[in-house]
Formats: C-alpha cells, sequence, structure tokens
C-alpha cells in the first residue's frame, strides 16, 4: 500500500494541486493506517485488561473487549482529524 502510494505521489506534479483521486486514495491510505495502529494499541490494553482484570480481579469479560473497541474508537477519530488536516494543509501545489 505503501509503494503504490509512494508511486501514485511521484507522478503527480509538485507545483500542480492535488489531483481528487490522490487526496481520496492518501485520504483512504491515512484512514487504515490510524484504525490498524490503534487497533493494535486496543488489542494490546485488552490483553492487559483481560490477563489483570478479568483472570486477578474477576471484571466481566467484557472489559476486554471495551477496551479494544476504545482503542479503534480513538483510531477513527485521529483518521478523521488527520484527513481534515491533509485536505485543509496539504496537496495544494507550491505557489
Amino acid at each position: 500500500m505503501i509503494r503504490y502510494l509512494e508511486a501514485l505521489l511521484s507522478m503527480q506534479d509538485p507545483t500542480q494541486p492535488h489531483t481528487l483521486l490522490t487526496r481520496l486514495v492518501v485520504s483512504f491510505c491515512v484512514c487504515v493506517v490510524c484504525i490498524v495502529l490503534y487497533g493494535f494499541y486496543g488489542l494490546i490494553a485488552a490483553i492487559v485488561v483481560y490477563l489483570f482484570g478479568v483472570e486477578l480481579m474477576g471484571l466481566p469479560a467484557n472489559w476486554a473487549l471495551y477496551s479494544f473497541m476504545i482503542g479503534l474508537l480513538i483510531g477513527c477519530w485521529n483518521s478523521i482529524l488527520s484527513i481534515r488536516d491533509y485536505w485543509k494543509g496539504y496537496g495544494y501545489g507550491e505557489s
């Protein structure tokens, strides 16, 4: 995915604004990367919550799922913020 994005951006003239296709592809890549990254963090948190909270302290098993879902929600929120930053500040060409 990174190589495809790199090839797409290398074909782009830096003095010209990004095309709609380029903007959509970059936005999709940013969205996927943020959700996967924070989903991984949520998975690690779910493992920790399961080991310490469920096994040692007797909490319900749903707590592990909640920590994973919180990680995914944070990933979605950060992807929205990153995409908004990209659409507002990048890809308009050099003036």
